[in-house]
């Protein structure tokens, strides 16, 4: 069964809002428990079933009140792994994504009284002596930071002799645990936003490294183009390495050959990676493309350049905090649940809502048509 955990949901911050003054009475009431059965589950005390327990902290968690679950602190010296899986290495070598959740992951994980061990797999060397180490380490459970994994890989990971949670990778054909981005939500946000200012024809530039959270990104690029109606010209979806520099390069080149005179270029383009969105946007002005005014760019995962760029670029924000957070967490749930067959626990796959952040690099063309 999955479970999905959406930020930034409409929905559940209007429902925060009308319950912000309850009391631990009505929110027990709303809940459809007793306020006795409410503070026992808070204070992490027995006295309720496992299932309502896992049930009610959840709820608790989307109505806005996590704050009111006691936090249960770890014995001193206690370990987590957080092992970074390179298969190419050519994404976690160059973004700095993974850096910013390290920190975040480390700051909550310690207010829980636990260490971080940091460790490394890369397929590219061999396996045995790396995947053979993991096994010695003195550790409670395992966060695997899965950004570069496909399918095949987690199987390396299922004998670990602890919990492990992978975190950037669904695996949603797999069991196992699972804390990722909803690339497809970001995909979408992006989309609806270019067409409520006018676009119609929206084109894609795309990594040529295919990871999971690409793939789920351009998946969703096409369910948002089919669901506002637009034409989707694969012509329109254009490939680029992976590097700002690589990305410029590429796109220059694209331009160069492009005869202005008998085709155009689409209005917006999306991006799968701020990363190759930078460079885009240098090949664009270095040949005469004026950003916003001529062509939109929207990237994703909303990286520090993005706001220096002239113009600053809107982009899908990631939850740096909120991923790590829920990960951190959910990792927790499995360490003191380990002994225990709790259904709802097993192979969970959350997922962490995006939001876009707007500034100057999109630019609106027409009315909006509730049409299109």
């Amino acid at each position: 069964m999955n479970y999905y955990i959406i930020y930034n949901n409409k929905r559940c911050i209007a429902l925060q809002r009308r319950i912000f003054d309850m009391t631990n009475k009505e929110i027990a009431q709303k809940l459809g428990i007793s306020p006795a059965a409410l503070s026992l589950i808070i204070n992490h005390k027995p006295g309720v079933s496992d299932a309502t327990r896992t049930k009610v902290l959840s709820q608790l968690k989307e109505m806005g009140y996590g704050n009111l679950i006691k936090k249960v602190s770890a014995p001193a010296g206690t370990n987590l792994a957080f092992i970074i899986y390179k298969r190419h290495g050519e994404i976690l070598d160059l973004h700095p994504f993974f850096l910013l959740l390290m920190e975040n992951i480390e700051n909550h994980a310690r207010s829980f009284g636990y260490n971080i061990i940091l460790c490394t797999v890369d397929k590219r060397r061999e396996l045995a002596p790396q995947l053979s180490y993991l096994n010695t380490l003195n550790c409670q459970g395992a966060i695997i930071f899965a950004t570069e994994m496909q399918d095949e890989d987690i199987a390396l990971f299922q004998k670990l002799p602890y919990p492990f949670v992978a975190m950037d990778n669904d695996f949603s054909r797999l069991s196992c645990n699972t804390v990722a981005i909803n690339n497809q939500m970001g995909s979408f946000q992006a989309i609806e936003h270019l067409v409520k200012m006018g676009h119609k024809r929206i084109g894609y530039l795309k990594c040529n490294i295919r990871i999971n959270s690409f793939v789920e990104r351009e998946n969703g690029y096409r369910a948002a183009m089919e669901h506002f109606g637009l034409n989707l010209d694969e012509k329109d979806i254009i490939t680029l390495h992976y590097t700002e520099e690589s990305s410029y390069r590429d796109m220059r080149e694209y331009l160069e050959s492009f005869d202005r005179s008998h085709a155009s270029l689409p209005t917006a383009f999306v991006t799968d990676d701020d990363t190759i969105t930078v460079g885009v946007l240098r090949a664009l002005t270095e040949q005469g493309y004026q950003v916003p005014e001529e062509i939109s760019l929207v990237g994703f995962n909303d990286r520090p350049a993005c706001q220096v760029t002239v113009p600053p670029l809107t982009s899908v924000d990631v939850s740096k905090h909120a991923i790590s957070v829920e990960t951190v967490d959910e990792l927790l749930r499995m360490i003191s649940n380990r002994e225990k067959e709790i259904p709802e626990l097993r192979s969970r796959k959350l997922r962490i809502g995006t939001k876009l952040n707007l500034r100057d690099s999109v630019k609106q063309i027409s009315s909006f048509n509730n049409e299109c």
